[in-house]
């Protein structure tokens, strides 16, 4: 059985901030990852949740992006209706763990997006357009 988890939420939410990245939408969601987080998951931590997500349809595959579903929209907008304008990205994560903690996983795809390369340089190029490292 495949439990989902906070990193699993983490993800999610980073996947529904990005809906609107129009140019390096991966860079953007990395973004959106350490807004929420303080931090980036790995490749490895970012594909599994990936899986999780789209066996559980709140995510869709796509090309040059990760959309998410009607029930993926369902489930946010539920966390959202249970926030407060003071609620902060992180505690939002953990809103969106609630909603998606009775899900259960009988197993998991194994798909990727894009490559651990790809999502080194999505890394890169989130760090140097936020002067976090010299270009």
């Amino acid at each position: 059985m495949n439990l989902l988890s906070f990193e699993d939420a983490w993800i999610f939410l980073g996947i529904k901030y990005a809906e609107n990245e129009a140019q390096d939408y991966y860079a953007g969601l990395v973004g959106n990852f350490y807004y929420i987080n303080h931090s980036m998951p790995g490749y490895e931590q970012f594909i599994t949740a990936y899986n999780k997500l789209l066996y559980l349809s709140v995510i869709n595959k796509a090309e040059n992006r990760i959309p998410v579903s009607e029930f993926g929209n369902v489930i946010y907008l539920n966390g959202l209706a249970k926030s407060t304008p003071a609620t902060q990205p992180r505690e939002m994560a953990e809103i969106i763990f609630a909603e998606l903690k009775p899900y259960k996983l009988k197993s998991a795809c194994r798909q990727s997006p894009l490559s651990a390369e790809e999502y080194a340089v999505a890394i890169k190029m989130y760090l140097e357009k936020n002067n976090h490292i010299n270009a």
